[in-house]
C-alpha cells in the first residue's frame, strides 16, 4: 500500500469512526440539563436585577459562574470530539453551519423583540440595530454560545495533529488571564477565552471520562460538592476571585462536581425531567430569553413593586416559565425549516435537507 493509499484509509476510517451511530449515556444529557437550567435561572436573575427587582440571594448568581459554561462546554466537548476527526468540510456541514444560520436568525429575531418593547434599561447593548450589524465581531450577549461552539470546533479542528499539552496549555493561559481580569474586554470574547479550554479538554479527555463514569458513587459527588462550594463561598467571601488561577482552578473543580452529579441523578427516575432538558437545550437557549425580557419591560413599564417573598421565588418561577415557553414554541415550530434547523436551500442535498428537518435538539448534536 502506497503511502497516498494509506492516508486515504486512515481518513476514511476516522471519519467512518466519527459517522458511526453511538449510543449516549442518560448521565450526558443530564448534565446538559443542570447547565441549561443554571443558564437560565442566571438570566431570570439577571434581568429581574435590571428591572430593579431586589432578589435575595442574587449574589449567588454570580457564584455559579464556575460551573455553569465550563460544564456546557465540557459536554459539548464531550459530545463533539468524533465530529472533530472528519474533514472540514463535512465538519461544517454537519455541526457548524446550523449553528452559525441560527445565530444569526436568533440574534436577528432578538433584536426585532427587543424594538417592540418600550425603552428599558434590560438590555447594555447600545441599540438593537447596533448589536445587528456587529454581530459577526461582537458575539450577542444572549446568544454568544452559539457564536462560540463553530469557533471552538475550528480551533479544535486545526489542532487535532497537535499534542494535546499545547492547545491545553495555551488555552488554560488565556482561560487564566480572562478569569482573573487581566485580560478583559467586556464582551462576551471574554466569556470565550475563559471557557475555550473546557471544550478542548473535554474533546481530549472525554472518553476517558465515559469510561469512569458508571464507577462513580453518591459519596464522590458528595465529597466534590462539599470542597466545591466551600472553596467557592471562601472565594468570593474573601474578595480573592481575581487572583489568578483561582477561578480556573474552581472552573475545573465545578465540571468534576457536574459530571459525578450528573452520573448519579442519571440513576434517579426522579431525575428524568432534567435529563429530557438536557435533550433540548437548543431550543431552550434559543427562545428562554424572550419571556424574560417580555416579564422584565413589564415590571419596568408599570413599576410595579415586587415583594421581598414574592422575589425570593420568582426567579425559580419565571426560569420554569420560560423552559416551558422554550419547549412549547418547539413543539409548535419544530417542523418548520428554518426555525430549529436549516432551511433546505442552505442544506448540501436531499439527504442532509431531511436530516437537518429532523433536527437537532442539543446544542452538541
Amino acid at each position: 500500500m502506497t503511502a497516498n493509499e494509506d492516508t486515504r484509509t486512515g481518513a476514511v476510517t476516522a471519519a467512518s469512526v466519527a459517522l458511526a451511530p453511538v449510543v449516549r449515556e442518560r448521565w450526558i444529557d443530564t448534565a446538559k440539563g443542570i447547565a441549561i437550567v443554571l443558564v437560565v435561572l442566571y438570566h431570570a436573575t439577571m434581568y429581574l436585577g435590571l428591572a430593579g427587582v431586589d432578589v435575595p440571594g442574587a449574589r449567588a448568581n454570580p457564584m455559579l459562574e464556575t460551573f455553569r459554561m465550563p460544564l456546557f462546554f465540557f459536554m459539548s466537548g464531550v459530545l463533539g470530539a468524533r465530529a472533530v476527526a472528519l474533514g472540514y468540510r463535512a465538519l461544517f456541514h454537519r455541526r457548524l453551519a446550523l449553528l452559525v444560520y441560527l445565530y444569526a436568525v436568533w440574534v436577528a429575531l432578538q433584536q426585532v423583540f427587543l424594538a417592540l418593547l418600550p425603552p428599558t434599561s434590560l438590555e447594555p447593548e447600545p441599540s438593537p440595530l447596533w448589536s445587528f450589524i456587529t454581530l459577526a465581531v461582537i458575539p450577542n450577549e444572549n446568544l454568544w454560545f452559539l457564536y462560540a461552539l463553530p469557533l471552538f470546533f475550528t480551533i479544535a479542528w486545526l489542532t487535532r495533529s497537535w499534542p494535546a499539552l499545547v492547545p491545553l496549555a495555551l488555552t488554560a493561559v488565556v482561560s487564566v488571564l480572562f478569569s482573573s481580569g487581566i485580560l478583559e474586554t467586556d464582551t462576551a470574547w471574554d466569556k470565550m477565552g475563559r471557557y475555550l479550554f473546557f471544550f478542548l479538554l473535554a474533546l481530549r479527555i472525554g472518553g476517558t471520562v465515559r469510561r469512569l463514569a458508571p464507577s462513580i458513587r453518591w459519596w464522590h459527588a458528595a465529597v466534590l460538592a462539599v470542597f466545591y462550594l466551600g472553596l467557592t463561598g471562601l472565594t468570593f467571601a474573601t474578595g480573592i476571585r481575581g487572583v489568578p488561577l483561582v477561578l480556573f482552578v474552581l472552573s475545573l473543580l465545578a465540571v468534576a462536581v457536574g459530571v459525578a452529579l450528573a452520573v448519579i441523578m442519571s440513576r434517579m427516575p426522579f431525575f428524568d425531567v432534567v435529563r429530557h432538558l438536557g435533550t433540548r437545550t437548543l431550543p431552550i437557549y434559543v427562545v428562554h430569553a424572550f419571556p424574560l425580557l417580555a416579564v422584565g419591560a413589564l415590571i419596568v413599564a408599570t413599576g410595579v413593586s415586587v415583594p421581598t417573598p414574592v422575589a425570593m421565588t420568582l426567579p425559580v418561577v419565571l426560569c420554569a416559565l420560560a423552559i416551558a415557553i422554550a419547549l412549547g414554541v418547539h413543539r409548535l415550530l419544530r417542523d418548520v425549516p428554518g426555525v430549529f434547523t436549516l432551511p433546505r436551500f442552505l442544506t448540501p442535498g436531499r439527504s442532509a435537507a431531511r436530516r437537518e428537518t429532523a433536527g437537532p435538539t442539543t446544542l452538541a448534536d
